[in-house]
């Protein structure tokens, strides 16, 4: 069955530090395919029958989008209940909205789970950096962040992506406003606009 993502995919430094601390975390502990890419869900993983849907809701929600949404990358959190490690994201109010409405054009047709249908402010962001952990590793992991320096950094996210089977099916680059196709996505042309777009801004934000 065909499995959809929505997430913002990290890039930059902000990419480099999470992804060094995984690594981190691997060499370690031996976390083997418990590892994550890091990225930043704002629903999913669900299922469709409706993929024309999708995307044109998708297309909507981001066009529509008059703020480029924005976040902190600040310390570590863990989930009890499911055994994940991650790494906390506060969102500010455009982010909290722009994933709301996301979950909302969605819903009737794709099968989120109870989280994705939280509100805009009970919705918790973060990066996973592990997952299913057995309780001795989650439980050595929790003890080793005590000591570690958390990931401090104020950071544009780009890009929304949407998933298909965790490759591209299309990406939504808030920077230059516009659709992007897989390739498009993946190229490095693409990406040095952006961040060429990003340093002639005055708040310190870009990479």
């Amino acid at each position: 069955m065909t499995r959809y993502l929505i997430d913002i995919r990290l890039m930059g430094s902000v990419r480099y530090q999470i992804r060094k601390l995984s690594n981190q975390l691997q060499e370690k502990f031996n976390l083997g395919d418990k590892r994550v890419i890091p990225h930043i869900t704002l629903a999913g993983p669900f299922f469709t029958h409706n993929e024309k849907k999708l995307i044109e809701d998708f297309t909507r929600v981001c066009t529509h989008q008059k703020k480029i949404p924005k976040y902190e990358v600040g310390w570590y959190g863990f989930f009890d209940d499911t055994r994940v490690v991650f790494v906390t994201i506060t969102p500010d109010e455009t982010l909290k909205q722009f994933r709301y409405q996301l979950s909302q054009a969605i819903s009737p047709y794709c099968s989120l789970r109870n989280y994705d249908l939280d509100s805009a402010d009970e919705f918790k962001f973060h990066a996973t950096l592990a997952m299913k952990l057995d309780w001795l590793t989650f439980q050595r992991i929790k003890w080793y962040f005590r000591g570690q320096e958390g990931v401090i950094y104020r950071h544009h996210p780009i890009r929304a992506t949407l998933l298909r089977n965790s490759k591209i099916l299309c990406e939504y680059d808030f920077i230059q406003e516009r659709m992007l196709s897989r390739a498009q996505a993946l190229s490095k042309a693409t990406r040095m606009r952006d961040f060429d777009i990003l340093k002639s801004w005055a708040d310190g934000s870009w990479e």
